[in-house]
């Protein structure tokens, strides 16, 4: 009776880590997403500083859904001068990628074959991103008006990334620029 109520329990357990062991690498990736995301946004190249002609943080509309892309400042080895970099977030063929240009001393356009492309998260249906507005709340980029804008290159104080995954599941992180 012993050995039967152990082997029903041990039994139990194997089901339970089977049943748990996706969920866990689920989890794992949206948090390495959302730890990246992270990374790159606090690393925002202030446009002012660096006399840039556009936003640091911009959005785009693409076939598979929206696309964000940001300048940021390369990581560099201590004693280099600072370098650029432009990182895009995108969905395609329902995966995550980020791509990457390599640091750059000087700004140009993103060359799109020196892109350095890694898939981020699988099973992907769309991503949303929005931005905060002072007095105005969540705004969606692609539809907000931005006629009382007084200056197109400020940094929004905050910035909402969301992942809507293929079985319905939506994950969603908010990040303070």
């Amino acid at each position: 009776i012993v050995s039967i109520i152990a082997w029903r329990g041990l039994d139990s357990l194997v089901n339970t880590r089977a049943r748990l062991n996706p969920e866990g690498e689920e989890v794992r990736a949206l948090l390495t997403v959302f730890g990246q995301v992270e990374r790159d946004l606090a690393h925002i190249a202030i446009p002012s500083l660096f006399a840039l002609s556009e936003p640091a943080v911009r959005l785009s509309i693409e076939a598979d859904g929206q696309a964000l892309e940001l300048t940021r400042m390369a990581p560099t080895r201590e004693g280099d001068a600072t370098a650029l970099q432009t990182v895009i977030y995108r969905i395609t063929d329902g995966a995550l990628w980020r791509q990457s240009t390599p640091p750059s001393k000087t700004f140009g356009s993103a060359d799109s074959d020196k892109l350095s492309n890694v898939k981020m998260l699988g099973d992907v249906k769309a991503l949303r991103i929005r931005f905060w507005r002072d007095r105005q709340g969540w705004s969606d980029p692609a539809t907000a008006d931005t006629s009382g804008a007084t200056d197109a290159l400020t940094l929004p104080p905050g910035l909402e990334f969301t992942i809507e995954r293929n079985n319905g599941k939506v994950y969603r992180r908010v990040v303070l620029l």
